[in-house]
């Protein structure tokens, strides 16, 4: 009986060694794959963040230049928006394109325009 277990004590030990390594490998390609999402949703997530944080510096950008800026005509607005959305984006670190800005204000601008409905 004893020389029968030492006969296959390498086979044993090949076949454990393979199991253990079959498992490593797919222990390995989950995380990849878990990893890939996560990612994916934190990219997703941070950029919804970013659009909000982006629609709320535009109103407060809209709501500046309108205040500050009261007698210069809408260009000179537009531009003290922008000039101030583009700022307070890069303290932020967020990188959107001055058309991006510049839409987020207009529709700020729109939004303060409608009307109210009661």
């Amino acid at each position: 009986m004893q020389s029968i277990i030492e006969a296959a004590q390498p086979y044993i030990t090949t076949i454990v060694t393979a199991i253990i390594g079959a498992l490593a490998a797919v222990l390995l390609a989950a995380v990849g794959v878990i990893k890939a999402k996560a990612v994916t949703y934190l990219d997703s997530k941070l950029d919804a963040t970013q659009r909000e944080l982006l629609h709320k510096v535009a109103s407060e950008a809209y709501a500046y230049a309108e205040t500050v800026y009261k007698s210069a005509e809408s260009q000179a607005k537009l531009e003290q928006a922008l000039d101030y959305a583009t700022e307070q984006l890069g303290r932020k670190g967020i990188k959107v394109t001055p058309a991006e800005i510049r839409a987020a204000i207009e529709a700020a601008y729109l939004k303060a325009q409608a009307p109210v409905s009661q």
